[in-house]
This record gives structure tokens, sequence and C-alpha cells, in this order.
């Protein structure tokens, strides 16, 4: 049984033991930790965090999510469009020093991203177990585009990425951004069991998720069934594949890659009209899917008329 000393109900509401709620020693540490004292002001040009919205409905919460620290937000806010952040929110721990973060305010208000201060305990509630040094951008729910909306404003010669069940949301951003650089027109994702678009594959993508459309499907199987039935090509990622450099890309294509571990899934490679391999040293270990996506799409962007890419 629990000593009733360190019982969290015999604490007060700003985390200290009752019998030691005066301690001058117990707010310094409080303070050094990012905490501010009870009745201060928040720093000026910021708005305070009502109590309504410091106890949000867990659902709620869900629908957004958060990128921690100092460079990450600043990353962030300097890659993502304003348009993208006309819901995102700054939440500042009100012991913070205006000072040292200047320039994710300065961002903010360029961007008209609304700066809110709040209690570092709340910040750390939110944060969970990634540090946040006192700042905390909130960002909407991503916005997925609907596959049909992408196929009604397809470019010249069409290359959509699809990914059978990428696991890792590393991965998924550095192939969100090679799609992006390499004039992908969209990038095909499972519902379920695969990455999903969060802060981290956000980050990775470096803002570039905000500037190609990302589709999330229900089955990768029927989209790629869909596809063909619209004239694309559905060339795979597989060892046995045809090399890269014998492959047509001037044809609508759809690039296919599997999981990180197994590769496509037996059903996928079924429907797929062909497979491409990437030539390489035979005594070297496959190559990261990441990597390996950001080759073939490169290779097809050689082919395709894209204008930048000679």
């Amino acid at each position: 049984m629990k000593d009733k000393k360190n019982n969290y109900y015999n604490k007060d509401s700003r985390g200290y033991s009752k019998n030691n709620r005066g301690d001058r020693t117990a707010l310094k540490q409080r303070a050094n930790r990012g905490g501010a004292p009870r009745g201060s002001e928040p720093p000026r040009g910021y708005e305070p965090l009502r109590g309504s919205e410091r106890y949000e409905d867990r659902h709620e919460m869900t629908k957004s999510f958060c990128v921690c620290g100092v460079h990450p937000v600043e990353e962030s806010l300097q890659m993502i469009p304003a348009k993208a952040l006309q819901k995102a929110r700054l939440l500042v721990a009100q012991s913070r020093e205006e000072k040292s973060i200047e320039t994710i305010r300065a961002l903010c208000e360029e961007k008209s991203v609304e700066i809110v201060a709040c209690d570092v305990r709340e910040l750390t509630r939110r944060a969970g177990e990634t540090r946040h040094q006192g700042v905390l951008l909130e960002l909407p729910e991503f916005q997925y585009t609907e596959i049909d909306e992408v196929l009604d404003s397809l470019s010249a010669q069409p290359l959509i990425v699809v990914l059978d069940q990428v696991q890792d949301p590393h991965n998924l951003g550095a192939i969100i951004r090679s799609a992006a650089a390499f004039g992908a027109d969209a990038v095909v994702i499972a519902r379920d069991r695969a990455a999903q678009m969060t802060a981290t594959s956000i980050k990775t993508s470096a803002g570039q998720a905000y500037r190609i459309p990302i589709c999330r499907v229900s089955n990768i199987a029927q989209t790629l069934r869909d596809l063909k039935s619209r004239d694309f090509v559905v060339v795979g990622a597989d060892i046995d594949g045809t090399p890269a450099q014998d492959v047509d890309f001037h044809r609508a294509t759809v690039i296919v890659m599997g999981s990180e571990s197994t590769g496509m899934r037996r059903l996928t490679r079924t429907i797929c009209d062909e497979t491409v391999r990437i030539a390489q040293n035979p005594e070297v270990e496959s190559l990261n899917v990441s990597v390996a996506a950001a080759i073939l799409m490169y290779a097809a962007s050689q082919q395709r008329n894209l204008g930048w890419a000679q």
C-alpha cells in the first residue's frame, strides 16, 4: 500500500504536498522546471489558455497532433504553407522567455497562427513522453485527398505512388518528399495496417505532405484495379523484376512499394502488370523502401516530359 504522504490526493492543485504549500524552495524548483507562479500574467501578446480548453474531450484530441520542441516547431512553421496552418495554434509555457522564441513568434504572426499561453503541466500532458521545451505546435487533423479528385486533375504523363502497408512514418514522410521532388501526382496509402500522416511523417516530408495529394483508401487491391481500368500500368517493386532502366515510364504509371519487411503482398503482386528492380551490388543488403522509392521515381522522372528533369 502506498504511503499517504505520496498519495496524489494529499497534494494541492499545484502538485505540492499540502504540508509544504508555502515552501519557497519548492516554488523555486517549480520555476526552474518552467512553471509559472500562481497568479502570474502570461507574456505580452499571448492569449491565456481557458479552463474549458484545458481538459478537452479525449476523442477531440485524437483529431489533431502536436509538434514539440523549439527547433521542430520552428522548422514546421517554416515548411508548412499558411493555408494548412489556419486552424493551428502555438502553446507556450507562461514562463518561457520571449527572446528565446522570437523567430517562432514572428513565423506565427506571418502565417496568422494563434499563440496561447498555458501552464507547463498542460504542455506536458499534451506532449506525452516527448520533450516540449515549453513550446508545442498543435496542428489540425491532416486532410487527405480523395483519389477521384486526383484522377480528375492528372498531369500529361501521370505517376501515382501506392504504398502497400509501409509501416514506418519516417519512411512514409521520406517517400512523400521524394514524390514531390520527382513530380509524382499523388501518394496513396492504406487506411489500416500502415503508417498514417502524423507529426513524424509530416516533419520527415519537410512539409511536402501539404504540397502533394495524399490519398487514403480502404482497399489497396481494389484501388489498383480501378487505376488499371483508367489505363494506368501498375509496376510493382520486386527483387526479381525488370531493371528500372528498361521499364517504360512514358505511360500513365503506378509505382507500388511494399512493406519494409515482406515487400508487396501476394494479391498486390498478382495485380501488377509488371515488376521492377534496382540494379545494385549483390553483396549489399536490399535498400530501405524510401530509398528504393526515390530511385524508381527519379528513373521515371528522367523519361517523363517534366521540363526540369533534364
